[in-house]
């Protein structure tokens, strides 16, 4: 997606920086986003962060990621599909690549007689650390 970042304020562009410097798989909190963006601007204020993040969203550059069980949404940037996995027991996110089949989605917009604009999938379960953790015996 194309924007004109000259015309984006100087904290939404440090907010979207922030959310692009991380790796790939990074999410982050809106707190997480403001503790970052107050190390390189002391200033800024937790309402900017949020709206700037808000504002990004809404111009496809970065994606809010809802996932049950979670304390509040997560931030990263846009890109391929995927889905989402929360541990329940440590509560890590981690990216996982899949996607829903689009004939899939047609034929459930089609089904209800619905228009989709956006598919957002999560699994929840225990991840590979705690499963582990779990099954070595304590010492």
């Amino acid at each position: 997606m194309w924007y004109n970042f000259e015309r984006m304020t100087k904290n939404y562009r440090l907010v979207y920086e922030i959310v692009r410097e991380q790796t790939r798989g990074a999410h982050l909190a809106p707190a997480d986003v403001f503790t970052l963006a107050k190390k390189k601007r002391q200033g800024i204020g937790f309402t900017t962060v949020y709206r700037a993040l808000a504002r990004l969203r809404e111009l496809g550059l970065v994606s809010e990621i809802s996932v049950p069980g979670a304390e509040s949404a997560y931030y990263e940037t846009a890109g391929p599909a995927h889905a989402h996995f929360r541990c329940e027991e440590c509560g890590a996110i981690e990216d996982i690549d899949y996607a829903l089949d689009p004939n899939v989605v047609k034929e459930i917009a089609r089904k209800h007689a619905i228009a989709v604009r956006d598919v957002s999938l999560s699994l929840r379960g225990k991840c590979r650390r705690c499963t582990d953790r779990a099954a070595s015996p304590a010492k």
